[in-house]
C-alpha cells in the first residue's frame, strides 16, 4: 500500500525540460490514484501556493513503463525557466480538507544549483527558483 507521504527528486537532463522521465520509485505512490488507467490528472502546488495542473502518465515501453509528466509540464518548465542540471522535487502529504475528509496534497518544487560554492568540485548551494522569479 502506498504511503500518504513521499518525496522524490531528480536532477533534470536536457530532454527532461520538454518531458521529464520520473524516477521509478514514484510509481508505487501513484498507482492508487490511477484506478486502472495509464494516467492521472492532478494538481500540484509550489512553495508560493501557485497551482500547477499536471498529468502523470505511465507509457508502456516493452517490459518497462516510462513514468512522465505530460500535460501542464511545459508550462511549469517555461514559467520556472528550468534548465538541465536543475533539481525537480515532487512530493505529497495528507491534509484534512474543510469538510474533514483526508486528501492528498501534491507539491512540486524546482531548485537551481548555485553558481559559486563547490566542495571537491561539486556544487553545494542550491537556490529555490520560486524566490527568484
Amino acid at each position: 500500500m502506498a504511503t500518504p507521504y513521499f518525496k522524490i527528486s531528480k536532477i533534470l537532463t536536457q530532454s527532461d525540460i520538454s518531458k521529464p522521465v520520473l524516477p521509478t520509485e514514484i510509481e508505487e505512490h501513484m498507482i492508487p490514484f490511477m484506478r486502472g488507467k495509464h494516467f492521472v490528472d492532478l494538481t500540484a502546488v509550489d512553495s508560493r501556493n501557485q497551482v500547477w495542473p499536471l498529468r502523470y502518465y505511465t507509457r508502456p515501453n516493452g517490459n518497462q513503463k516510462v513514468l512522465v509528466f505530460t500535460t501542464g509540464w511545459s508550462i511549469f518548465a517555461d514559467k520556472k525557466c528550468l534548465q538541465a542540471g536543475d533539481e525537480l522535487i515532487f512530493s505529497s502529504r495528507q491534509v484534512r480538507a474543510a469538510d474533514g475528509e483526508l486528501k492528498v496534497l501534491f507539491m512540486i518544487q524546482a531548485t537551481k544549483l548555485g553558481p559559486v560554492s563547490t566542495f571537491q568540485g561539486q556544487p553545494i548551494i542550491k537556490l529555490d527558483v520560486e524566490h527568484f522569479l
